[in-house]
Parts: structure tokens; C-alpha cells; sequence
């Protein structure tokens, strides 16, 4: 492993372990939880309500091309849960932290230039930032960075829906583009801040300037660059 994991579910002697600390467990625990553990409520109730969906769907129509119960519900589980993790995991994130792991830097920024200009494009969109190591160095990736982009839900169900909908296309394309994109979005803009406050961010989009005048005392924002 080129560094170590953070794995606050478990013991730190057990996360830290050797055992844990390889490849193919990261692999599998992210494959188990699919970043659950990092949403808010609007996120976690649209992935497991449509995985729940998905699932009765997939057995029912398992069960009637003649496989039994439990057997189906087993055959279903496993390939639902498979096909949400190209649309929820994060293999490349994960990837990440193997020694052999890395991504031409160059592709990396373009995937991400081209990312930001379509959210900065939509109107159904408030707030929007960087942060990790690309918002501290302005979209200048290096072999191992990710890409750790943040959205906020707007009001309203159909903001819901559509959000929740793009989160699933955009992380679909990270994982065929191999780019280890971390993306979230938070039920309101007091969940950033969690986060390190002498970690600098890009602010992507800050269309009712909520960011500036929550964190912009707190935290230094690095304005979205034109050029």
C-alpha cells in the first residue's frame, strides 16, 4: 500500500492491520458499503430505496424464469449490488492507495475541467466546491490525486430526484474513464464543515453565496478559474 486507508468503522488496530490494510479487502469493504457511510439522508434514502426496487424487480423476474427462492434472491442481491457499484463505488478511489496504482495527471485535470464546466452549465445547481489536494492546487492533479467534489441538494423532491439521478451518471463515467472521482452531495452547506478548516476549496458554483458567508471567515475559498 503506497499509504494507509482510514477505515473509522473499525478498531484502528484492526484498520491498520496488514490484513486490512491490502488491495483486495479495501476493495471488498468498498464494494460492501459503496461509500453509504459518507452521504447524507437525501443521498442514502435514494440508494438504498432504488437498490431495495431494483432488487424485488431483479428476483421476481428470476423467480419467474423458474429459479427458486432463496436462490434468486441470493442470484439477485449479488448482481444488483454489483451493478451499483460502478454507479456508487470507488474502485479508482480505492485504487489509490496501492503501491502500483497511477493516472496520467493531464487526463485527470481534462476529466475534471470538462466535469465542472457541465455542473457550472446547470441551472438546477447552487453550490458546488473542491476541496482535498486539487482545490489546493487549482486543478493540478498529481499521479495519485482524486478528484473530491462536493454538491448540495437544493430544495424540493424533484431536486431530489434529478441530483440523485446525475450523482449515478457522473460516477458511472468516472469509473469507464478510470478516474478516481470522490463525489458526495449534502442535504445543506453546515456538512462541509466537517472538513479540515485549513484545507482551502475551489468553489465551483456559490450561486446565492451561502459558502462565501458561512465559511469565507473560516476557511480561505479559491474562486472558480475563468480562463
Amino acid at each position: 500500500m503506497a499509504k494507509v486507508k482510514s477505515l473509522p468503522l473499525l478498531p484502528a488496530r484492526v484498520a491498520h492491520s496488514r490484513l486490512v490494510q491490502n488491495p483486495a479487502v479495501l476493495l471488498a469493504i468498498n464494494w460492501w458499503f459503496q461509500g453509504l457511510r459518507g452521504m447524507g439522508r437525501r443521498e442514502a434514502s435514494f440508494r438504498l430505496g432504488s437498490e431495495v426496487l431494483l432488487l424485488a424487480a431483479a428476483t421476481a423476474l428470476l423467480e419467474a424464469a423458474g429459479v427458486a427462492m432463496p436462490s434468486a434472491l441470493a442470484l439477485a442481491a449479488l448482481t444488483v449490488h454489483s451493478l451499483y457499484f460502478a454507479c456508487f463505488g470507488q474502485l479508482w478511489v480505492c485504487a489509490r492507495y496501492a503501491a502500483c496504482w497511477s493516472r496520467d495527471p493531464g487526463v485527470v485535470a481534462d476529466f475534471t475541467r470538462r466535469l465542472l464546466r457541465e455542473l457550472r452549465a446547470r441551472q438546477d445547481l447552487e453550490e458546488v466546491v473542491i476541496i482535498g489536494s486539487l482545490g489546493r492546487r487549482g486543478l493540478c492533479p498529481g499521479p495519485r490525486s482524486d478528484v473530491d467534489l462536493r454538491l448540495v441538494f437544493p430544495p424540493g423532491t424533484r431536486a431530489w430526484l434529478v441530483v440523485n439521478l446525475l450523482l449515478m451518471r457522473l460516477r458511472f463515467r468516472a469509473f469507464r474513464a478510470a478516474i478516481p472521482l470522490d463525489l458526495y452531495a449534502y442535504d445543506d452547506i453546515e456538512a462541509l464543515a466537517r472538513f479540515d478548516p485549513a484545507e482551502p476549496w475551489l468553489v465551483v458554483l456559490d450561486r446565492r453565496g451561502r459558502i462565501h458567508a458561512r465559511f469565507a471567515a473560516t476557511r480561505r475559498l479559491l474562486p472558480w478559474p475563468e480562463k
